[in-house]
């Protein structure tokens, strides 16, 4: 006498739907990913080094670059700390993301490593920096931005 007031059962979804996991795929059907090229890591670890390097100069001398005469260091520091962001930050993208294969990502990620190692070089010309951030520059930045255009070609 009691009527079942409950829901009527869902059907189950279509099988695209389903989860399909490594282990329930033939041996025929698996794929092994391609290794990464240890270039492209390299270069994406320098890139991230660098621009962590040129984000911790500027907060380190603060007291000495609000001191100084004019608004070079000012600007500078702006210019410098916007090229350490944006290299930090595309070169981690790319070291997590190694296998994403989009040129404009690869392009931005070379530009902002131009950027930096101009805004290094640019550094030098004041006093308050001198050469902390042309020496990253030279020894990091050349090379990662060499490691990752010779990645580029190769792709």
């Amino acid at each position: 006498m009691l009527e079942n007031t409950a829901r009527p059962s869902q059907p189950p979804p279509p099988a695209a739907h389903h989860r399909v996991r490594q282990a329930d795929l033939p041996a025929e059907q698996l794929s092994a990913l391609e290794p990464v090229p240890k270039g492209r890591l390299a270069g994406c670890v320098l890139a991230l080094l660098l621009g962590g390097w040129m984000l911790a100069v500027p907060v380190v001398l603060i007291d000495r670059l609000k001191d100084s005469p004019g608004t070079t260091a000012g600007v500078l520091s702006v210019v410098v700390v916007a090229c350490a962001v944006v290299t930090a930050g595309l070169g981690g993208f790319r070291f997590f993301n190694p296998r994403d294969e989009r040129k404009p990502l690869r392009l931005s990620l070379s530009a902002a490593l131009t950027a930096s190692i101009a805004a290094g070089a640019a550094s030098a010309l004041v006093p308050e920096y001198g050469v902390l951030l042309v020496i990253p520059a030279v020894f990091a930045g050349i090379p990662a931005l060499g490691l990752l255009v010779r990645d580029a070609r190769a792709g």
